[in-house]
């Protein structure tokens, strides 16, 4: 049998323009996308309120620190200091 007449150039073609289509649609889809939850989004704000309270606090605290206006009760911080080694807080 010989195949040396029989004609594989239809098939070629075939095979490399479905190559060249993939290869196009891959670079089509090559766009990197961030998606936000709202938990993640709910999260974020309670965050950053948070901090504000925080800062607020802390600033406080120095203003008094530095006007020696500022005390701190011993048998509360026993308290706290039990607690967290407790694991209750």
């Amino acid at each position: 049998m010989n195949i040396a007449s029989v004609k594989f150039k239809g098939i070629e073609n075939i095979y490399t323009r479905s190559k060249q289509e993939i290869k196009q649609t891959v670079k089509a889809n090559n766009k990197d996308t961030i998606e936000i939850s709202d938990l993640g989004m709910y999260l974020n704000k309670v965050n950053s309120s948070e901090d504000k309270d925080r800062l607020e606090k802390i600033a406080e605290i120095k203003s008094k620190i530095e006007n020696n206006t500022y005390r701190i009760d011993s048998n509360e911080l026993a308290k706290k200091i039990i607690e967290r080694t407790k694991g209750e807080i």
